[in-house]
């Protein structure tokens, strides 16, 4: 089975992501029971197969968080590109860059930015014969294309 080099990234992104999280609550748990003499392996019984499972969550998540949607224009392009400019705006997003009839909106917040995957809070727009096509994280992309169809239909 092939998979596209940026699924790849991504998954490689939310294993690192998902392993760095396991750490962290495995820290805390530790730090917060040192008085009562616990150790990792009291702590972990299978840590081969809590690694393993953490591994797989983060190469499984890009497949159901990641999503394309489309959303149907009233009129050409040039007339409602502003409106979705001001939509993305609006919601946080600034215009990232522009080439070949793909616009790539990239959040504002630096913090939310690294917080989201290392950077994978991208969504790109690519315009179509009478609809556009956002691509990007599940709950973003669903919420702006929401708030697109809100707008365009006023």
């Amino acid at each position: 089975m092939f998979f596209p080099p940026r699924y790849a990234i991504r998954a490689l992104k939310s294993a690192a992501y998902m392993l760095t999280i396991l750490t962290l609550i495995l820290l805390m748990f530790y730090l917060s029971s040192r008085g009562k003499n616990v150790s990792f392996s009291d702590m972990v019984r299978q840590p081969t197969q809590l690694v393993l499972f953490f591994t797989l969550i983060g190469i499984i998540y890009p497949l159901v968080s990641f999503v394309r949607k489309s959303v149907m224009l009233r009129k050409p392009l040039p007339g409602e590109r502003i409106d979705v400019a001001d939509v993305f705006s609006a919601a946080g997003y600034e215009l990232a860059s522009e080439r070949n009839g793909v616009l790539t909106f990239r959040l504002k917040n630096k913090f939310t930015r690294i917080i989201r995957l290392f950077g994978e809070d991208m969504i790109d727009v690519e315009y179509g014969d009478g609809c556009i096509v956002l691509s990007g994280l599940r709950r973003d992309v669903y919420r702006i294309a929401k708030h697109i169809e809100y707008r365009l239909n006023q």
